[in-house]
């Protein structure tokens, strides 16, 4: 006990001495002079540069910020410490973190930061303060705070929903507003004035389909079909289109004053957060001693101030309408347009005439063929192929085909819609013959038998004809194939892969829903992982992710214009079409960034567009809607589940409740919309000439082709890591990986190893699509185009440029990555306002250009890449940030190295029971996610939330309820006693003495992870490149472990402050650096481990020592052996870890004469 009182002894003269062994240059009470802080002077940023104020605010930063400002330059100390406080001031989250510090802090440490304080409140404002630089400096840090306050956009977003939401809250609400639709809709179809409007209208359009007609060279009898049939449609759908207006326009109304009272609910919202704040900041101040009393009246200030923000919501009223997309237009101009464009032909007169006379030419051909008075039942395959393609020809072994109705519309430039059929094509076709050509072709058929009829009959009877032979013969099928692709290869395409993705989600509803008995088991997992993306965290970590996509698809396309730009210069001297059309397609890239900006300025019209544009687009609409964001699914359709059981509506409520109110479905669904529009609208710009806003004010919808729909869904489901890679359109080798990634996610049990298969391969897609790794399959698709001959298309365009921003991004990220060096910081490391470091490890993809920013410095430097920073990227292409709360792949490798290899005697059923318990424990959590914010809350308010050490449960239940209320632990501490069932014990760790906690519990519910102010130990294991875990001791005795890093985190802070002061350190390469660490720890754990066999730990902490210095000693076999021999000689039957101090002793000799023995045996 003496050894252990000498230790005690020890650490108190560590605690005291903080600035040798430490390194705080905290300066005695004695010496500190009062008139510093008792003067009424301003003071200017500049004077804090004087060292009487500038060891002050040292020594502040050093307790708020870590080790880092130790050597930092007086300048830097200022600039952080002004930054700090400002946000401090302006900031809801940094208030909290400031709270966390205080709520922590010693009296030593609240008297720094008093003094710190105190000199703060002596600067003048930012206008009077250091010039003119100084204004701009201050006034761009405040603005700063306020836009990296997620607070602030709470309010925003809750007025955005709030006008929805507000218009339909109750049962009565929402029947009193489809009552006041309905009458509007009604009133307006039967008002004399909108009849006559409607009556106008279709008179005009059905005259200009006509004239249309008559100028393309058809007679008057087809135009004056075409002017009835289009009159009667236009004033048909033109009253029920002004209906759908006046009930909009209802809508609007009850929604404006629904905006009234969200614009209410959001003053108070943010009224509260600014009086929350301002209550904190002055508890820090009184606490701390810089403040008397508190002040009722700046509370009721700062409330006041704060409302003034809830009004920033009209702000976006101002921009409603910015983007264009709203429904503004004539309904009856759009009606008209819609309809003449669906009635006029597809062929001109000259076509058309063109086309009936290969038809004629063909039937002729073939009837002189046969013999006479043979009929036919139709008309011979072959015979069609050539009415339809016209005559094939082979040239250089490419078929080619001459005449038919297909060089008829490849002549005219014919461009086909998603929802166009070829029947219906043809039909259009027939519709617009003169009676002189149907006779003809009448007359022609007769040897075939079939009998069309009168002249009045055959117009409609020869379409169906048509339509027959296409939809019953499987080759004609084949020949209208042919056609087709013929006529719009790329549209087929575009078709071909929109269907293959379509099909991959039918597939998935069809098989589940054909189940006989319904997957249960499949359909909790799926549960599972929705709640657990059911957080804050997930919803930001979502939004940047997103972010960073879309800054980089907008720098992408701007690439894409340049290089379109220099591609019209090389061009003009020899091909002037070409060349303008390169500039037109750059003009059209360079114009869509200023109309992405009024989407993103008018976010709520852009939405209601994107929603209005997929009702009308079912197809693209389940392909949208079919996952949220990084591709959890959500729906149930595809589980065989019943869905009016009443447990399954209960589970979805929750599920879906979860989603809502932690924000991932209106994130989800505002991302995909801004990006979605965008690209709709970059795809019309480049493919047809016009702009999303001009087709859908015009009602222009048939340029909106599949080839447009494909490339704009693909894009906006890689921005949000959602697309399907496992579609019939992907090459076979991919779709066949990502199959077996999707299908072992979406497998019981193994699905809680790789909960999110999708995202999975949309990180590894991201990473290849962005990064040089796409060089060498686009060089290839280049040399293969060089070949052959042709343009690059506008995908293969997208693809380079994606790839070329993604290389710039690397060079960029190695040079950001100096800088970090210099600062000593770890790979993911980033230093933000205040000198405050965050955590990015959970960004990607910028925690990806991070890693590789750092090895590329490193491998620049002639540097080796440690198999730490290998495995910090690696890991980013691995499952990913939303997998990292499934911690079960280590779990269970770990369950079955117990199970199989443990050594006899050491407690192994206990600690694989413990094993199963924490598996199981993590599994459950993920149930609870969605609570997981207010549990950090709570935990913030009563301090409950210090890091707890699962290991040191004491029985396998215990560990289960660890795990399994991880999202939970403060609440329930708040309703009942602190329990080490739920609670556990606190967890110690080598590189930091005493509890561990979060500095800023309110930031992470945002997802922003703040570093702790950095020990001079953690600091060198940054620059070391060394992860600091791995100074912790860990072995199968966590009582042990407990007791090793309480001691050895003080000395081993000496030690690295010894370290970090030597410029052999300092100044080392990697190499060196990581050598002389080692170096280190290993002589300080050697001290730990004597101290500990001393006795300084007390009687226990001895014979922990003892149980881990037995257990490492020999071979697993030899232990075995001494185990059996201590039991069936001495009649020793307990456990390693439940062995006395003699007992070990005696262990100890009898495991040294088994390795002797085994030494001296002779082979």
């Amino acid at each position: 006990m003496e050894n252990y009182s000498q230790l005690k002894q020890e650490l108190m003269r560590f605690e005291q001495n903080r600035n040798t062994f430490g390194g705080r240059s905290v300066l005695p009470t004695q010496e500190f002079d009062d008139s510093l802080l008792k003067s009424d002077a301003t003071l200017k940023q500049a004077d804090l540069l004087k060292p009487e104020y500038n060891n002050i605010l040292r020594d502040y930063m050093i307790e708020r910020k870590g080790t880092d400002y130790q050597s930092a330059s007086p300048e830097k100390v200022v600039d952080d410490f002004v930054e700090q406080m400002r946000y401090f001031n302006a900031n809801v989250v940094s208030t909290a973190g400031e709270v966390r510090f205080i709520s922590k802090a010693d009296a030593r440490q609240k008297e720094i930061a008093s003094r710190a304080y105190q000199i703060y409140d002596r600067l003048g404002n930012v206008f009077v303060n250091d010039g003119f630089a100084g204004a701009v400096e201050g006034v761009a840090e405040y603005i700063g705070a306020a836009a990296s306050d997620p607070t602030n956009y709470i309010g925003l977003l809750t007025g955005g929903i709030a006008r929805g939401a507000a218009v339909g809250t109750t049962i009565g609400g929402r029947a009193a507003i489809r009552s006041a639709l309905s009458q509007a809709g009604r009133s307006t179809f039967r008002a004399t004035a909108n009849q006559a409007a409607a009556k106008e209208a279709s008179e005009r359009a059905g005259i200009e389909a006509a004239r249309r007609l008559v100028r393309e060279g058809y007679n008057t009898r087809v135009a004056g079909g075409v002017y009835k049939t289009v009159a009667e449609r236009v004033e048909r759908e033109g009253l029920a289109a002004l209906g759908r207006q006046a009930r909009t326009k209802a809508l609007q109304a009850a929604g404006d004053k629904a905006a009234k009272r969200s614009l209410l609910y959001t003053t108070a919202l943010d009224s509260s957060f600014a009086m929350l704040q301002d209550v904190q900041i002055q508890s820090v101040m009184l606490d701390v001693g810089a403040q008397e009393k508190y002040s009722k009246l700046q509370t009721g200030f700062s409330a006041l101030a704060g409302g003034i923000a809830g009004l920033a919501q009209l702000g976006f009223g101002k921009f409603r309408g910015a983007s264009g997309l709203q429904d503004t237009g004539d309904p009856l101009e759009r009606v008209s347009n819609a309809v003449i464009e669906a009635s006029i032909p597809k062929l001109s007169k000259e076509a058309t005439d063109k086309a009936a006379g290969n038809i004629v030419a063909a039937i002729k051909t073939w009837s002189a063929k046969v013999q006479a008075g043979k009929q036919y039942d139709a008309l011979p395959v072959e015979v069609f192929k050539e009415i339809v393609l016209g005559k094939q020809t082979e040239t250089a072994g490419k078929v080619i085909y001459e005449g038919g109705i297909l060089g008829a519309f490849k002549d005219a430039n014919v461009k086909f819609s998603r929802n166009d059929t070829i029947s219906d094509v043809m039909t259009n076709f027939v519709s617009f013959l003169d009676d002189s050509q149907l006779k003809e072709i009448n007359d022609v058929l007769e040897i075939t038998g079939i009998k069309l009829g009168e002249l009045s009959e055959t117009r409609v009877k020869l379409g169906e004809l048509l339509a027959k032979q296409i939809s019953e013969d499987a080759k004609v099928l084949n020949t209208m194939s042919i056609f087709r692709r013929q006529v719009d290869a790329q549209l087929v395409a575009a078709t071909d892969s929109l269907d293959a993705k379509l099909a991959a989600v039918n597939a998935k509803e069809t098989i589940d829903e054909a189940l006989d008995n319904p997957d249960k088991l499949k359909y909790m997992q799926s549960v599972w992982k929705r709640l657990l993306v059911s957080s804050p965290a997930t919803t930001m970590a979502n939004v940047a992710g997103f972010t960073q996509y879309y800054a980089g698809q907008t720098l992408a396309d701007l690439f894409n214009a340049t290089t379109l730009v220099g591609s019209a210069m090389l061009k003009a001297p020899f091909n002037k079409q070409g060349a303008s059309e390169a500039l037109r397609q750059a003009r059209a890239l360079s114009t869509l960034q200023a109309q992405k900006l009024r989407n993103l300025m008018d976010p709520y019209t852009t939405h209601d567009a994107y929603l209005n544009f997929l009702k009308v687009n079912p197809d693209v609409e389940k392909l949208l809607f079919e996952t949220v964001t990084s591709g959890v699914e959500r729906t149930s359709r595809r589980f065989g589940v019943n869905p009016e059981a009443k447990w399954f509506k209960r589970t979805e409520a929750f599920a879906n409740g979860a989603n809502m109110i932690t924000g991932v479905r209106v994130q989800d669904s505002f991302t995909k919309s801004q990006m979605f529009m965008g690209e709709l609208d970059k795809y019309l710009r480049l493919k047809k000439g016009t702009t999303l806003r001009e087709a859908m004010q015009n009602g222009a919808v048939d340029t909106i082709d599949d080839d447009v729909l494909n490339a704009a869904t693909d894009t906006t489901l890689r921005s949000v890591f959602a697309k399907d890679y496992t579609t019939l359109d992907q090459p076979e080798l991919l779709r066949s990986a990502a199959s077996l990634v999707e299908k072992f996610s979406a497998t019981p049990v193994l699905g809680t190893v790789l909960p999110f298969g999708r995202f999975f391969n949309n990180v590894l897609a991201t990473a290849y699509q962005w990064t040089p790794l796409a060089a060498p399959e686009l060089l290839i698709k280049f040399g293969y185009r060089t070949i052959k001959g042709g343009e690059k298309s506008l995908t293969e365009a997208d693809a380079l440029s994606r790839m070329l921003v993604g290389t710039t991004a690397l060079g960029l990220a190695a040079q950001y990555d100096k800088g970090r060096r210099e600062k000593g910081l770890d790979t993911f490391e980033v230093e933000t306002a205040g000198g405050t470091i965050i955590d990015a490890k959970n960004t990607y993809p910028f925690s990806l250009f991070l890693a590789l920013g750092r090895a590329i410095n490193l491998k620049a430097s002639g540097e080796s890449i440690p198999k730490e920073l290998q495995e910090d990227a690696l890991i980013q292409l691995g499952v990913g940030q939303l997998a990292r709360d499934a911690q079960f792949g280590n779990d269970l490798y770990n369950l079955f190295d117990l199970v199989f290899n443990g050594d006899e005697g050491s407690a192994r059923g206990g600690q694989t029971a413990a094993a199963f318990a924490k598996t199981f424990g993590n599994f459950a959590a993920g149930f609870t996610r969605p609570l997981d914010a207010v549990n950090k809350i709570a935990g913030f308010a009563m301090e409950t939330d210090t890091a707890k050490d699962i290991r040191q449960a004491g029985t396998a239940g215990e560990t289960f309820s660890l795990s399994a209320t991880k999202y939970i632990d403060n609440i329930i501490e708040a309703f009942i006693d602190k329990t080490d069932s739920i609670t556990g014990e606190e967890l110690r760790v080598g590189t930091r003495e005493g509890e561990l906690y979060d500095p800023n519990p309110f930031a992470r519910i945002f997802g922003v992870t703040v570093v702790p102010g950095r020990t001079a130990t953690e600091k060198a294991y940054s620059m070391s490149q060394m992860h600091k875990w791995t100074a912790n001791e860990r072995s199968n005795l966590p009582a042990y472990d407990r007791i090793f890093n309480t001691m050895l985190a003080p000395l081993l802070e000496q030690e690295t402050q010894q370290l970090m002061r030597s410029k052999q350190f300092q100044q080392a390469d990697l190499n060196g650096r990581r050598t002389m660490l080692k170096n280190r720890l290993t002589q300080v754990r050697a001290e730990v481990r004597s101290r500990m066999e001393q006795g300084y730990a007390g009687g226990d902490g001895l014979r922990l020592r003892l149980v881990s210095k037995v257990s490492r000693k020999g071979t697993k076999e030899q232990r075995n052996m001494a185990m059996k021999i201590l039991r069936e000689d001495y009649n020793v039957q307990a456990d390693i870890n439940d062995l006395n101090i003699a007992e070990l002793d005696l262990l100890d000799d009898i495991l040294k004469g088994v390795i002797e023995t085994y030494k001296n045996i002779q082979y």
